[in-house]
């Protein structure tokens, strides 16, 4: 009883939220669209409407700042009706918004950008989650990467961030903050999900389980396509592992081609989510699209047959964050002049 008390409200605050998101057929809709300001004014009946009404001389960045301030509303708004170890899953899950910042102002840094410059870069709303907001102003202000770091040393980036110092001074490359960063990402994630109580465990691997292989699996082909050579590559790929083995994962990670790394994936369980078309960057476009969907199937199941548990919020989140991802194709899109068809065909 206590435990369905604890999601009563949720139920009710993500169904609101659930009425709101975009149909597909409107997705398509405003893919239609001649101009940023057309696109503006299709939204105006939307959740987004008063994030947008100001806007005077639109660009695709400006739109996607709100956009994403729109999809770290509603997750705010479902963590404050959410039990305290939903809010912490969630968080983990959302880390990865931050850990773009942090990406942005060592890559703005390493070349030189001014402060004012890299501060417009950045999603600092995103701290209305995290609550680091101080900390990334002061890190933006810092003199150099050296000093970047300093500013997070005694925060969870820490450790990860000082990794890739270690390599950044010895190759000029900020792509080492890269790898540390996506990999303990990872690595949290599924911890996150392990430590959750039994029922809601199950539950929230079927998020972060999928996400954690699937990177994996990605890492491995770019790295292929790279040319990297298999140490970096296993700098690169978490250290925990969902449906896949510590073996597969070396065997991928060692495979000698392309040819025989797909091989690989085709003997472990993600086989039903490869394309049976196209060039390789195709390939794992379309893997991660499919695993996607898998997710996203599996805890819409899970919302219907068990509704008072982690299913709920993760599933409004997940469609949420869709959302958010195809209206930045589509306004991505509509700059670049692309024709509808063509942004339909990369909607999610």
């Amino acid at each position: 009883m206590r435990h369905v008390t604890a999601y009563s409200q949720l139920l009710v605050k993500s169904g609101v939220e659930r009425s709101y998101l975009l149909s597909k057929e409107r997705l398509k809709n405003l893919a239609e669209c001649e101009s940023l300001e057309d696109l503006i004014s299709q939204l105006g009946d939307s959740p987004y409407a008063l994030l947008l009404k100001n806007i005077k001389r639109p660009t695709a960045a400006m739109l996607q700042h709100l956009f994403k301030r729109e999809f770290i509303r509603v997750c705010n708004k479902i963590m404050d009706f959410s039990p305290e170890h939903v809010r912490s899953f969630i968080k983990s899950y959302l880390r990865y918004l931050e850990i773009e910042n942090l990406k942005v102002i060592i890559k703005m840094k390493n070349v030189g950008a001014p402060p004012n410059l890299i501060l417009n870069a950045l999603h600092l709303y995103v701290e209305e989650v995290f609550g680091m907001k101080e900390k990334f102003i002061q890190a933006v202000k810092a003199e150099n990467i050296d000093s970047v770091i300093k500013v997070f040393k005694n925060t969870v980036y820490g450790p990860i961030l000082s990794e890739g110092l270690t390599r950044y001074k010895e190759t000029g490359l900020t792509r080492f903050f890269d790898f540390s960063l996506d990999r303990t990402y990872y690595d949290r994630l599924l911890l996150s999900a392990e430590n959750l109580p039994r029922g809601e465990r199950e539950i929230a691997l079927l998020v972060a389980g999928p996400k954690v292989d699937a990177f994996n699996i990605i890492v491995a082909f770019r790295s292929k396509l790279l040319g990297f050579p298999p140490h970096l590559t296993f700098w690169t790929i978490t250290r925990r592992f969902y449906r896949l083995s510590e073996r597969q994962v070396r065997n991928m990670v060692l495979s000698d081609s392309i040819n025989s790394l797909l091989n690989y994936v085709k003997e472990s369980f993600y086989r039903r989510f490869l394309a049976s078309y196209g060039n390789i960057e195709e390939l794992v476009t379309e893997f991660e699209r499919n695993i996607n969907y898998f997710i996203l199937k599996n805890i819409g199941e899970k919302r219907i047959t068990t509704p008072f548990t982690i299913a709920t919020p993760l599933e409004i989140i997940l469609r949420k964050e869709i959302e958010m991802k195809n209206l930045i194709s589509v306004s991505s899109g509509i700059e670049f002049g692309w024709k509808p068809k063509d942004i339909i065909s990369v909607l999610l």
